[in-house]
């Protein structure tokens, strides 16, 4: 039986591995060597010409340590019902930028909420 084709959505999926994997400084070979497959695959997954298999990428996620929803991301924007912009851009967030936010959403809600 063959294999359904790949659609956008896994383009989309892949562009943010291939994204936080190198924003996280890992190569293709170190990334693939850490979740059991080869590298060939994930560059395949990376590139979006194939399905990628959700416990791939439920270990992809852990290994980065990154919420499974930031590689959707993408793919939700046109939806009418996604209308939470601060998700949208936490998502697009590094972790130093989420700690900095958080900091300083602490500091503000603290300065108001003192009498």
């Amino acid at each position: 039986m063959p294999k359904p084709p790949a659609a956008k959505v896994d383009e989309l999926i892949g562009k943010r591995i291939q994204s936080k994997r190198k924003e996280k400084g890992y190569s293709a070979d170190k990334l693939s060597e850490m979740i059991g497959i080869s590298q060939q695959q994930l560059s395949r997954y990376e590139r979006g010409t194939n399905k990628i298999n959700v416990a791939h990428l439920v270990d992809i996620a852990n290994f980065l340590q990154t919420p499974i929803s930031y590689f959707f991301t993408d793919c939700m924007k046109k939806a009418s019902w996604n209308n939470d912009e601060l998700d949208r851009h936490w998502q697009d967030l590094t972790v130093v930028q989420k700690l900095v936010l958080i900091d300083f959403i602490k500091a503000f809600t603290n300065k108001h909420n003192t009498p």
